[in-house]
């Protein structure tokens, strides 16, 4: 019975990464990963990382919640915009605005956290460039994992990882997106989850890149 509830902890972690690597592709596989990591020790710290930034800290504080997304607004925004490349993003993938959202209450700064990087996830892709499929994806672990200490990054990591070898597939172009990712992240002047994108869909996306010292790669 000596720690049960970090046993249990690290059973549900196994059985979600397992589910993963059966359905890398599956957006649920993935959402399974991050809730089996909900209140462990790991994402705790993740957590107390996020709240030492002071604008993410400033955000939680005020409460600050972005406005429903409206993608057909979005969408008539000028060529070059963020949110126009957003919703064309969204509309690439099939994605709704409300498939993004996590419908749970926001109740304390944790809760408030798991929003945020549920909803800038995205938003995310297209300020760095890096595509939606596996080795884009797991690129952009590798970003969240510099900028934010993600253990769910981690375990989509060590996921793909094994899989491609699993698989025996080609590992050199998984090996260049999570090295482009560490570095984009590791190199941003800012936590890029912090901003306020939402409130200023209209900026170009070319300022916002600069601003945040992002260079898009091809990943």
């Amino acid at each position: 019975m000596f720690n049960l509830p970090q046993r249990l902890q690290s059973l549900r972690m196994v059985a979600a990464l397992s589910g993963f690597l059966r359905n890398p592709d599956q957006l649920d596989s993935v959402f399974a990963v991050a809730r089996s990591l909900q209140n462990s020790p790991l994402s705790n710290q993740m957590h107390r990382h996020l709240l030492a930034n002071p604008q993410m800290a400033a955000l939680v504080a005020e409460g600050w919640r972005p406005q429903p997304l409206d993608l057909e607004a979005l969408e008539a925004m000028p060529v070059g915009s963020l949110g126009h490349a957003y919703a064309r993003h969204l509309s690439e993938q099939g994605l709704s605005p409300e498939a993004l959202l996590d419908p749970a209450p926001i109740t304390s700064a944790s809760d408030y956290l798991v929003h945020r990087l549920r909803e800038t996830h995205d938003i995310v892709h297209v300020l760095t460039g890096f595509g939606t499929d596996a080795v884009g994806e797991l690129g952009l672990q590798a970003f969240n994992l510099a900028q934010v200490r993600s253990p769910l990054a981690v375990m989509l990591i060590f996921g793909g990882l094994l899989k491609t070898l699993q698989d025996d597939e080609p590992i050199a172009p998984l090996l260049q997106a999570l090295s482009n990712g560490f570095a984009m992240g590791l190199s941003a002047g800012c936590l890029v989850i912090a901003q306020r994108f939402e409130d200023h869909w209209e900026r170009p996306l070319s300022d916002w890149r600069q601003d945040l010292g992002l260079a898009p790669l091809n990943a």
